[in-house]
């Protein structure tokens, strides 16, 4: 074979894998954006709905999962009387905090040992153990809150898609066939990530410790540090394991009852869209039950807002901190060690994954609802209606473009669809900052 022909040789293979390789991702793009439509694909989303609520429950994110509805009342001491696992969770999570505690104004080396102290002579002791007992102690605040709110029955508005545990069906939903398909497929791709993120909390957070332990060079000189250090981080990896669940967790139910709620929006933009191609064959009491539509589902979002809006605003918080503080240790100061620092900086990132999901969702709803108003005011204009019927019209217009546009999180802030972008940003510009202040203090002395 002469070199011609090995160079032609060459480029028809280079050319096949080419467009073998164009033919993969071609595959996958038309993957990822066709909706499905299969009662196969039907029960394998609700399967995963399922095994996801199973999967909360088991760590004890809520106790009902979505069955919020008909919860027995308590008073404020009795909430857990009965939960055995839950009393076990509490008090490991105290001892852990007091553990941490005791080891952050502790200079005695025996103490240390017998308290299994992971970050023994290590580099950021300090800040390490402060951070971990902090995020301990701000989890468990915000966990016991939850648990304390799901009690009292405030969490009634995240069982509005409970019958999606059993097929996303017309009757339920009240959506058209185009819109259920699409609120299925954001069902299973918040499943997906959620159901993978809860089985890998255990074993990423296994990995962090172990690896802080493991690596500290004291664990192989003095058996008894070894001994008392691999007991106190199996409770360790227990309470965090648990209590970075909860955080994650929550944001699913979260997400999917909202999800819900912009769907249901969706739908009433497709109605609109649908008498308007009617032209004038549409009657008042067309626009007056359409009008009683939106103000029911305008209703149901606000009334989830509202019971929510603590919550929110304490899961912002939470998540900002807990997100911000792995990524400064990990990225910033690069604790304890390399390894160590790397996966902290991983945790962080994912961490702050969740208020960008919930951002893009919400941010969108807010959108649409500036559309359902355009609409709505197109309909009214090509018609003579009775003041009742414009009064409802005002009165949706008014409410979508009132204070409400948004999910209020305080009795005096209200989430707006720029409010997560700026977040984002603001934890940008905050990293960067301790980036330039901070790294070359924390290389000097090193």
């Amino acid at each position: 074979m002469t070199e011609n022909e090995k160079s032609d040789k060459k480029k028809q293979n280079f050319i096949l894998k080419y467009l073998t390789s164009l033919q993969f991702w071609k595959q996958v793009f038309l993957y990822l954006t066709t909706i499905p439509d299969s009662n196969e694909f039907d029960q394998k989303v609700s399967g995963l709905v399922r095994r996801t609520e199973r999967l909360a429950i088991t760590f004890q994110v809520v106790r009902k999962g979505l069955n919020q509805t008909n919860i027995p009342t308590v008073n404020e001491s009795g909430y857990r009387r009965f939960n055995m696992v839950d009393w076990i969770i509490a008090v490991a999570s105290l001892a852990v905090v007091f553990r941490f505690t005791v080891l952050i104004f502790n200079t005695n080396e025996t103490i240390a040992i017998y308290l299994g102290d992971t970050f023994l002579h290590g580099k950021d002791r300090f800040l390490c153990e402060s951070y971990f007992a902090f995020a301990i102690s701000i989890a468990f605040t915000c966990r016991e809150w939850i648990l304390h709110l799901e009690a009292k029955g405030e969490f009634e508005v995240l069982s509005i898609w409970k019958h999606c545990r059993d097929g996303f069906k017309a009757v339920n939903l009240r959506m058209n066939n185009r819109n259920i398909k699409r609120f299925r497929s954001s069902i299973y791709f918040f499943s997906v990530i959620f159901y993978n993120m809860l089985i890998s909390v255990p074993i990423i957070v296994s990995v962090l410790f172990f690896t802080a332990l493991l690596i500290n060079p004291w664990t192989y000189k003095i058996p008894e540090f070894a001994i008392f250090g691999i007991i106190w981080l199996l409770l360790t990896i227990f309470v965090s394991t648990i209590l970075l669940s909860s955080v994650l967790g929550f944001a699913w139910f979260i997400l999917c009852a909202f999800a819900f709620h912009l769907f249901q929006l969706l739908d009433l933009l497709d109605s609109a869209e649908i008498l308007l191609n009617r032209s004038m064959l549409y009657t008042e009491k067309h626009i007056q039950s359409f009008c009683l539509l939106i103000i029911r589902r305008l209703n149901s979002f606000e009334l989830a807002s509202r019971k929510l809006k603590y919550v929110l605003l304490c899961y912002t918080f939470v998540y900002s901190l807990l997100g911000n503080g792995d990524i400064f240790l990990g990225l910033i100061v690069r604790s304890y060690s390399d390894i160590f620092a790397d996966l902290l900086a991983i945790i962080g990132t994912f961490i702050l994954i969740a208020p960008g999901v919930f951002g893009l969702v919400f941010g969108y709803l807010i959108t649409e609802l500036d559309k359902l108003t355009v609409r709505l005011h197109r309909l009214t204009s090509k018609g003579n209606f009775s003041v009742k019927t414009m009064s409802k019209v005002m009165e949706i217009m008014d409410r979508v473009a009132g204070p409400y546009n948004g999910v209020k999180i305080g009795d005096f802030t209200t989430v707006d669809k720029t409010f997560f972008i700026l977040f984002i940003l603001e934890n940008i510009s905050i990293l960067m900052l301790f980036t330039v202040n901070i790294r070359p203090l924390s290389a000097t002395y090193r």
